[in-house]
């Protein structure tokens, strides 16, 4: 399963920082647009199955914070969308083979979801 750690972010630049499942079929993205996307690659063409709904706004970021929240900055640093986890220090967001994207605490237990497994 793929990771962004603790710490860690994506970034709306040209190549569109992302983080895929180990077995390839899944994308996330962080989209200049805007948009925080999931993608099935598995298909030609990819298809979104999750987005952030923060397309058209400015982007600077999306950090997994050390305190356990999902955020997406703005360029002037403020928040645009969060995945309200905040608390829970040092979890970590994995991209699964089975397509959920989720947010682990460091003991392996999931407080967030996308909950598009089997899509």
């Amino acid at each position: 399963m793929a990771t962004l750690h603790s710490g860690s972010a994506l970034f709306p630049n040209p190549q569109q920082d992302s983080v895929s499942s180990d077995n390839g079929s899944f994308q996330l993205i962080m989209q200049q647009d805007g948009n925080l996307v999931l993608y099935k690659t598995a298909n030609p063409g990819a298809t979104p199955i999750w987005a952030s709904n923060t397309y058209g706004r400015q982007v600077g970021q999306c950090t997994m914070q050390t305190d356990g929240n999902l955020v997406i900055y703005t360029p002037n640093h403020k928040p645009i969308w969060a995945s309200n986890t905040y608390g829970h220090n040092g979890s970590y967001l994995e991209v699964q083979d089975d397509g959920n994207v989720v947010i682990y605490t460091p003991d392996h237990k999931p407080i967030w979801a996308t909950s598009t497994q089997g899509r």
